[in-house]
């Protein structure tokens, strides 16, 4: 039985998807597709929230300041984002699901009517929760990093491969096909709308957009 599991992502030590797996005898390659880059910013408009949508963006806005505002509440779009907040010594005021539609209407419910609402993202971010609030959101994008495709990418023979970007999805199907022994796992739909512009349609999406959901969708394909 094939038990070789390629992630897009450079997993951590402790990672919960390497050290579940592991367990049960799967061997994992994890290898992020894309390069970032740090932009630099001098000044952010005063808010009621900073609103990060992925560890990234945690990590390159927090390591350009000495200390966050006092009295200005924080959200993350899903629970890896709050635990790359919780690692900074920051207590996320909310967190979200980690899918779009049931992130906002929850923060909604916390933020109340109109929150003006700070923004740290890529820059070529699909800005999520700004698309979809529209007027019910006082937006205020910030760009803190650039995420761009890896020039050199490499094949994957493992008989999973697990994507947890649309943007990772993108760098790996523009320089390789599907293989037949292979089942695609995704983190989130966003990520599953990214294959089928490749007509890949036979995927299975992470009932939680988290490393944990991840493992379990594998552990609970019908090709094990």
């Amino acid at each position: 039985m094939d038990k070789s599991v390629f992630i897009s992502r450079d997993l951590s030590v402790n990672s919960p998807f390497r050290c579940q797996l592991e367990a049960k005898g799967f061997k994992i390659i994890d290898r992020s597709l894309l390069e970032f880059q740090r932009v630099s910013f001098n000044a952010f408009p005063t808010t009621d929230w900073i609103f990060f949508y992925s560890r990234k963006a945690v990590d390159f806005f927090l390591s350009q300041l000495e200390n966050i505002p006092k009295d200005l509440k924080i959200a993350a779009f899903g629970s890896g984002t709050a635990e790359a907040l919780n690692k900074h010594k920051v207590t996320p005021d909310f967190t979200g699901t980690g899918e779009g539609s049931s992130t906002l209407t929850a923060f909604l419910k916390v933020a109340g009517q109109q929150p003006s609402v700070l923004f740290p993202q890529a820059r070529n971010s699909r800005r999520t929760i700004e698309k979809l609030a529209g007027d019910q959101l006082i937006s205020f994008p910030l760009i803190v990093y650039n995420n761009i495709a890896k020039t050199k990418i490499e094949a994957s023979a493992e008989r999973f491969l697990v994507f947890t970007s649309p943007l990772n999805v993108q760098a790996y199907f523009e320089h390789h096909n599907l293989r037949d022994h292979q089942q695609i796992i995704v983190i989130g739909k966003t990520t599953g709308a990214a294959l089928e512009v490749y007509g890949i349609e036979d995927f299975k999406v992470a009932e939680v957009p988290s490393e944990e959901g991840l493992v379990g969708a594998v552990l609970g394909s019908n090709r094990l």
